[in-house]
């Protein structure tokens, strides 16, 4: 029996990503666990820890690969605790991930400690846009800075941000730089689009 279970444990670790959906996991039930509801205006926090595992080839700090992966712990954690996700299985869609845009600002260290907290900055009739920060507990500076566009498919993001608000909210204002980057995607839209000659 041992041996049928290891055989299928093995196999599991060769055709899945089995770490990424345990850690998503542990990640929402612990929130449901020990953690409000909070506002889908406010911002949420998790927390990670850079292990061997996470390296880059240098062998000394977290790779490029991992704090994009690491958002997807984040933005699942940031759907449950704002009822966001609850709210999305009420109206029958899905969300996609539609572009990130991160800046890489200090590795972080080895055997270091880091939070990432997501915030909502800005949203529109089809998509939220939200703010992903590295920040390490231990000084306060952000190692990374992530800007994302999720769609929402086959409902308005606007009427949800309502309706998870109880009324009418005030739409924030855009941040300089979240406007510059709204612009370039439709920029990058426009110049990817099939044009007749």
């Amino acid at each position: 029996m041992f041996y049928i279970l290891s055989f299928i444990v093995a196999l599991l670790y060769v055709f899945f990503d089995v770490n990424y959906f345990l850690r998503t996991i542990f990640t929402v039930v612990i929130g449901r666990l020990f953690e409000k509801r909070v506002k889908i205006t406010d911002p949420t926090t998790i927390y990670g820890f850079c292990f061997t595992q996470d390296l880059d080839i240098a062998g000394r700090h977290m790779n490029n690969a991992r704090f994009v992966r690491d958002l997807d712990f984040s933005r699942f954690h940031f759907y449950d605790r704002t009822g966001l996700y609850a709210e999305m299985r009420r109206r029958h869609t899905d969300a996609v991930q539609a572009a990130t845009s991160i800046r890489y600002r200090r590795v972080i260290p080895i055997f270091t400690f880091y939070k990432i907290e997501s915030q909502l900055l800005y949203w529109d009739e089809k998509a939220f846009y939200v703010e992903q920060r590295f920040v390490t507990p231990h000084d306060g500076f952000v190692r990374a800075a992530v800007l994302s566009k999720q769609v929402m498919l086959r409902a308005r993001a606007d009427e949800m941000v309502t309706t998870l608000c109880g009324g009418q909210v005030e739409k924030p204002a855009l941040t300089p730089d979240l406007d510059l980057w709204i612009k370039s995607m439709e920029a990058s839209s426009e110049r990817l689009r099939p044009h007749k000659s």
